[in-house]
């Protein structure tokens, strides 16, 4: 609460404090509170002002996105980052897809990446995701990923989004007694029935 009264200069001695160890940045913002703090700091303070501290955490992305608290700093910085901090992070997740996708809380951090980065990067993570057999069906099933999964249907076309359709169909039983993969389920089962029409009507 004092960090949200304190004027950003004020905040200056935390953040010194927390880059006076390469390792502390990221210890902290997995801590309970201390997670929280870092959050704060880094919504409270300029972009430059928190420069070295947002390096320093995206240096730890992959830990951090799969960590139950060191998580809302990534997705803090998806968010409200410089597009080359988002960007950045968003390459991380394209080359980390399966590990931060099956982390318990990973499926979060490509949700805020998959609503906030630029077109291009979504369409890599979509694609970096589709790439590992199974994967799509079961992001679908998070309680974040599967807004994420309806997002990279939009920005997947031609083959790429055949090969989603097909995958997401092949796992909708799964789907459709997962308490959120039945919301992707029913977005398939939707776009079954308008194209079935679309068809009807043709003829």
């Amino acid at each position: 609460k004092c960090i949200s009264i304190m004027a950003p200069a004020s905040l200056q001695f935390m953040i010194d404090e927390l880059l006076e160890r390469e390792s502390l940045p990221a210890a902290v913002a997995q801590h309970r509170y201390g997670g929280r703090i870092v959050q704060q700091l880094l919504k409270k303070c300029s972009v430059s002002q928190v420069s070295a501290l947002a390096e320093a955490l995206m240096q730890e992305s992959v830990a951090l996105a799969g960590h139950s608290f060191g998580n809302y700093s990534v997705q803090h910085l998806l968010q409200n980052g410089t597009e080359e901090q988002q960007h950045r992070l968003a390459q991380t997740i394209t080359r980390n897809a399966e590990t931060i996708c099956r982390s318990r809380v990973g499926d979060g951090i490509v949700a805020a990446a998959m609503e906030h980065v630029s077109s291009e990067d979504k369409l890599s993570i979509a694609r970096a995701v589709l790439l590992q057999p199974g994967l799509l069906v079961e992001l679908a099933q998070g309680r974040h990923g599967h807004s994420a999964v309806l997002r990279m249907m939009q920005v997947l076309d031609g083959k790429e989004s055949l090969q989603a359709h097909m995958s997401l169909a092949m796992g909708i039983a799964t789907l459709r007694v997962s308490r959120y993969g039945r919301i992707v389920a029913k977005y398939l089962e939707e776009k079954a029935l308008h194209a079935a029409v679309g068809q009807q009507q043709s003829v």
